[in-house]
């Protein structure tokens, strides 16, 4: 027999076990999803409050955004990216604060697992199509996804928007979880003490349960 033919076989067959070894594992690996969310929200629907936390007075507004609910939930797991487009009825400003104006987009479902978070992304705000603000970073939470922007001074001026971009990637999310509900809110920090992660991890905490509220009130009402 030919060596030279015998070997250039030998080769073949090795190469077409492998490319099926590398497609068993491509296919046993989970691809990472785009997934374009778009929501709604009516201004006048939103919800203030103020409250004190560890030395810290919090003053914040909340509003559920329609978009996503049963009918229209998605499949999200870590590594996934979200792109999100929040349209409001009308503008609404974010008033200056003292210390530092915290925004976030929350994502979150009826069975969301208690679980750590973590995210990273850039979220970008305009007003009747005119770019008003912009920031990024990360936010961990827990039981829900959030994208979450900062303003430190001095860059904590008002911000006047109808319009939300948030684009952020999952980077940690021990398992896939079903989102079917979505909201926004800002919290401005004052007096002058810049609070504690505790105090973060209390408001994220808190705002998970005005999300079960939400969810609540928005089933009682359909």
């Amino acid at each position: 027999m030919n060596h030279s033919f015998h070997f250039s076989r030998q080769l073949a067959i090795a190469g077409i076990r492998s490319a099926i070894v590398l497609a068993a594992l491509g296919l046993g690996q989970a691809q990472a999803t785009t997934f374009d969310v778009n929501l709604t929200g009516n201004v006048g629907d939103g919800n203030f409050s103020s409250f004190d936390s560890g030395g810290t007075h919090y003053d914040q507004w909340i509003l559920l955004l329609s978009g996503l609910d049963s009918s229209s939930s998605i499949s999200a797991q870590s590594g996934d990216t979200i792109n999100a487009t929040i349209t409001l009825d009308q503008s609404v400003t974010i008033p200056a604060s003292v210390d530092i104006t915290a925004f976030a987009l929350i994502l979150s479902g009826a069975s969301f697992p208690s679980i750590d978070t973590g995210t990273s992304g850039t979220t970008s705000f305009f007003n009747q199509g005119v770019a008003s603000a912009s920031g990024g970073g990360g936010c961990t939470t827990s039981g829900q996804l959030a994208s979450c922007v900062d303003f430190f001074p001095p860059d904590n001026t008002s911000i006047t928007f109808d319009t939300v971009t948030s684009n952020f990637t999952i980077s940690a999310l021990g398992q896939p979880v079903t989102l079917d509900n979505g909201l926004i809110y800002y919290t401005l920090f004052s007096p002058s003490a810049v609070p504690e992660p505790e105090s973060y991890a209390m408001m994220m905490a808190g705002l998970g349960l005005v999300g079960a509220v939400a969810r609540r009130k928005k089933s009682a009402s359909t």
